[in-house]
Formats: C-alpha cells, structure tokens, sequence
C-alpha cells in the first residue's frame, strides 16, 4: 500500500515537473518567434502582433464591411484570396437599378471590393481599446474602371470587429500602392496631443499613357489622421493635405515645416514654392 502511494507521488511530480518545463519552454522567446509572437521581457509573455489579432479576427468570425464611395452600400467581405504577393479580403456587390432615362427598364450594377490585407498600415499603438489601420482597397465596376482608394477602419478589441470610417480616392488602374506612417495620432489622458500624418505612394498613368500600359508616374498623397480617439470612432477621419512643394520641407520628412510650428495658413496654396523662393529663382534667371 506504502509502496503505491508513493509511486502514484512520484509519477504526479514527475508530470508536474514535464508540464512545468513545456510550459516554461513554450514561453520563451524562440517559441514566440516560431508563432509570428511578439515577446515582452518585462513580462515574459508572448503577444500576438495586432496586425496578426486584426487579420484573425476579419478573416472568418468577424469580416468587415466596406461602404461604396458616393453611396450608401455596404459590401461584406467574406472571402479571401491571393493574389500575386498580396491578400486580399474579397466582396461581391449587386444592386437591381432602374434606368435613368426609362422607369421600365432595369438593370444589374455590379461591382468587386477587394482590401488588401498585406498593405494594412496600423494607425496607433493601442492594444486594449479601439485601434486603427488604414489599407487600400480597389473597386473594380464592370465597363467603368478599377479604381483603388485608401481607406481608414477602426477595430475594437472588445468586439472583435472593424468598421470602415473613411475614404480618399487615389486613381483609375494605379499599381504599387504603399503606405507610410509620418506620424501617428498620440492620446494622453483622452486629449489629443497630435495629430498624426500617413503619406501614400502609387503609380499612376502618364497623360501619354493608355490605361492597358503599366504605369510609370509617380504619385503620392498625404492624409491627416483626425479624431483617432482610442475611446470612441465617432469623429475618427482622413483630412487630404496639399501636396507639399520641396520649399515648405526643409528637413525632407514630407510634412509641411508650420504643422510642427502651429502656424499654418490655410489660405496659401502650399503646393507652390515659397514667395522669397520663387523671387530667388526669378533673379537668377
């Protein structure tokens, strides 16, 4: 009897022991590494990245839903697919519209919504409440054009679930879209410190180009990040700024130098050179 008890002990440790180590062994650095994880030594936990949370969460039990630019469609993006190097949330729209010169006469519009995922640019640090991301999304109209957009979504950790906030258009067949994050939004105490600042960069057609020819202008927009509020999206939004000329970025970091001084004028077309600039380069002529 002795004798069985003291096995049974024995054996018990011994499994206590195994679990512990697996346990210590599964959250380590090198195992965070091997599930894409983020390790925090402070803590010694694994994190999950929040692009990897996002990506989850919309690709099955939450997908999102993309509003059609000058309408009130929503478009449920419930499937996904790959595409060359990207991936892509996929949704299909179909509306019975009734023609403009003829009340008897009907007719399908439609429409394919793809978000690519593997551009997402995330917007805030946030990992609790409301974060954001922006990525671009094409919509391709049948006989009308591809047209590719950029788009801001907020996604709320307690639900899981993202919302598309806002949208700015960025052109007709554009190739290698891409997203840079200036600045972001900074929050302290729930006031706004900062606005933060993303820039866009793209391909576009050149004004001697057919539309079937692959792009070769440079182009690039910047968007200011407004109301990225992490407690509420009610007022998050894009703000289009000018295109800067080189004259108003001295330090090339592509923000207007008066946003960090607060002396901005918004009456000035900034995407002309400085007055003393231009007087410069007139003299030397």
């Amino acid at each position: 009897m002795f004798k069985t008890s003291y096995k049974v002990l024995l054996a018990l440790a011994f499994i206590i022991i195994v679990a512990y180590f697996l346990q210590n062994r599964a959250n380590s650095p090198e195992a965070c590494t091997k599930a894409e994880g983020m390790w925090i030594d402070v803590k010694e936990v694994c994190e999950t990245p929040t692009k990897k949370v996002i990506f989850q969460s919309l690709s099955k039990p939450h997908p999102v839903s993309v509003l059609l630019p000058d309408t009130d469609a929503l478009v449920l993006l419930d499937n996904a697919e790959q595409i060359d190097d990207s991936i892509y949330f996929r949704g299909q729209f179909e509306k019975l519209v009734t023609a403009a010169n003829n009340k008897n006469q009907t007719y399908y519009e439609r429409a394919s919504v793809h978000l690519n995922m593997s551009k997402l640019a995330l917007l805030s640090l946030e990992k609790e409440k409301i974060t954001y991301f922006a990525a671009p999304f094409i919509i391709n109209k049948a006989g009308s054009g591809i047209f590719t957009y950029v788009g801001l979504f907020s996604f709320d950790f307690t639900t899981g679930k993202a919302k598309h906030l806002s949208t700015v258009l960025l052109g007709n067949r554009i190739k290698e879209e891409n997203i840079t994050v200036k600045e972001m939004s900074v929050v302290k105490e729930n006031i706004f410190v900062q606005e933060g600042v993303i820039r866009v960069d793209y391909k576009t057609h050149g004004s001697n180009q057919a539309f079937s020819e692959y792009p070769i202008e440079s182009e690039s927009q910047l968007l200011q990040l407004v109301g990225l509020d992490p407690a509420s999206d009610k007022q998050a939004t894009f703000r289009v700024l000018q295109t800067l000329h080189p004259s108003w970025d001295t330090d090339k970091d592509g923000i207007n130098d008066c946003e960090k001084e607060n002396s901005c004028d918004h009456s000035l077309d900034y995407s002309l050179p400085k007055l003393d600039t231009a007087e410069n380069e007139q003299e030397n002529k």
